[in-house]
């Protein structure tokens, strides 16, 4: 009896050992799936196996550059191709934010617009997005629809950039993403440029350069060397905002510039298929002038009926009309705001970049001049249609067609815009052509937000680019993003890269 209890037991224990390492290797197996690469396994989806996440593996021998973006959506572009020219030149893999659509980050010194750049997010606010249309919103979501990012790969080729120089996506600037997802110490594997003032440091890449720092704008020279002798795994910049602020002096670093400027093109889909629907209507590509009249904001609000009567002249030039004879000349500190009738206030469009290059604000003791009287309308040139001006298009003349991209509100109420539509019967603006934007007005990003009024200013600028002439306005950036469209086959630019005529 006692024999055949103890052969029981040990039949149970057997058994059992038998059901665990069989439990054992099928755990084993799925726990190798989940943490498999999921195109390593086509066959088992990586979301099918719940509950387990993979840690993210990393080269411990790799080095980035990051850095903190700040302003508007045109600054963010120029400090991308910066970051890029100089991630390139140090051999690290540049860590690339989302573009921030909304209103502007101000540049800050590097504690504070880090610890502005973090609080941007919606994390934990999803309920935001779901609050029924018409109900009051939760305190915490006030600003939710005020602000959205996108990855930069939707407006530009990133995967091609990607195959020049290496990139990797952030959406989190603390220093706990970078421990997280590269295995970073932040004791020790960090080192921090920090800027003092908006334009700091300007970075050199010939070592043997005669160029002079531009004093004017920066406090100090930074070569690419002394920054490619740090260690660290992680070299962090400020702001790397500003055009020359990454100089490209040495000949391969020249043509690695120029790639970039080609391939930074705007390529969303829906952008060119509007663009181009309004460049076909206006007769096709290079077939009218485009112009950029920045007139609203920021220190572009003075000098704009200086800048519009420089535009005018070329325009002379160009179509080789015969001005009319006494037309009254607007006082250059004219406001940008005011309509032609009355002293009501025309609306401004939101301004496309806080921080412009050199904008220092407007002047505590600028008093713009009273609005003069409106002038004669029977001098007016008859306004045409776009069928009509292009049945007359081979004529030249005052029957030029042109294109006006402005953030100036009703143009053609604007007394800024007089003397060009006095003389040109076939101006057109963005407001002709609002059949085209049904598809744009209704886009809204993945958490809700519509994006039209940062991609609507967008195709504005896309279609004067494709002109055969194209005039900016002198120190925009919104301009200098203008000319980065230019179609090479058709364009002549009539300024150079700062924005300033040529």
């Amino acid at each position: 009896m006692l024999i055949q209890t103890k052969r029981m037991i040990l039949a149970f224990l057997l058994a059992s050992n038998l059901i665990l390492l069989i439990v054992y290797h099928q755990l084993n197996s799925i726990l190798k799936i989940s943490l498999k690469n999921p195109s390593e396994n086509d066959n088992t989806p990586h979301s099918s196996v719940k509950g387990l996440v993979p840690r993210p593996t990393f080269d411990p021998s790799e080095k980035y550059l990051a850095y903190l973006p700040h302003s508007g959506f045109h600054n963010q572009r120029i400090t991308l191709e910066n970051a890029l020219l100089l991630a390139k030149y140090l051999n690290r893999t540049l860590l690339v934010p989302p573009v921030f659509l909304g209103p502007a980050t101000e540049w800050r010194l590097f504690d504070i617009l880090h610890r502005r750049v973090m609080l941007q997010t919606k994390r934990g606010l999803d309920h935001c997005g779901r609050v029924p249309k018409g109900e009051s919103l939760p305190a915490e979501c006030l600003n939710y629809y005020s602000w959205t990012t996108v990855r930069w790969d939707f407006f530009y080729d990133m995967e091609r950039i990607g195959k020049e120089q290496p990139w990797k996506y952030r959406s989190d600037h603390s220093f706990a993403w970078m421990e997280t997802h590269l295995g970073i110490d932040r004791r020790k594997d960090i080192h921090i440029i920090e800027d003092t003032s908006h334009y700091d440091y300007q970075i050199f890449d010939d070592p043997n350069s005669i160029t002079p720092l531009n004093t004017l704008r920066y406090r100090r020279k930074l070569t690419v060397k002394e920054l490619a002798d740090r260690p660290e795994r992680v070299l962090h910049m400020g702001s790397l905002f500003a055009t020359g602020r990454v100089l490209a002096e040495l000949p391969e670093n020249k043509d690695y510039q120029q790639f970039l400027k080609r391939t930074m093109i705007l390529s969303t889909p829906i952008l060119v298929k509007t663009s181009d629907a309004i460049v076909e209507r206006l007769g096709g590509l290079g077939s009218f002038v485009g112009l950029h009249l920045r007139v609203g904001d920021g220190m572009f609000v003075v000098p704009a009926p200086e800048n519009i009567e420089n535009m005018f002249k070329n325009l002379v030039n160009i179509t080789g009309i015969t001005p009319i004879p006494n037309y009254p000349i607007l006082p250059t500190n004219a406001p940008a705001g005011r309509e032609v009738a009355g002293d009501k206030k025309a609306g401004i469009l939101p301004r496309q970049d806080k921080d412009d290059e050199g904008v220092a604000g407007l002047k505590a003791d600028a008093k713009p001049a009273p609005v003069p009287m409106p002038l004669n309308a029977k001098i007016r040139a008859t306004r045409m249609d776009v069928a009509e001006c292009r049945a007359r298009q081979k004529e030249g003349g005052k029957y030029q067609m042109i294109y006006i991209a402005t953030d100036g509100v009703y143009p053609r109420r604007n007394i800024l815009f007089r003397k060009l539509f006095d003389h040109f019967p076939c101006i057109f603006t963005l407001d002709d052509f609002s059949e085209f934007l049904g598809g744009l007005k209704e886009m809204k990003n993945d958490d809700g937000v519509g994006l039209s009024k940062d991609l609507v200013p967008m195709v504005d600028a896309v279609v004067s680019a494709k002109g055969r002439y194209f005039m900016g306005t002198p120190k925009s950036t919104f301009s200098t993003y203008v000319s980065k469209q230019l179609h090479p086959a058709f364009v002549e630019k009539l300024f150079d890269q700062d924005g300033n005529p040529v």
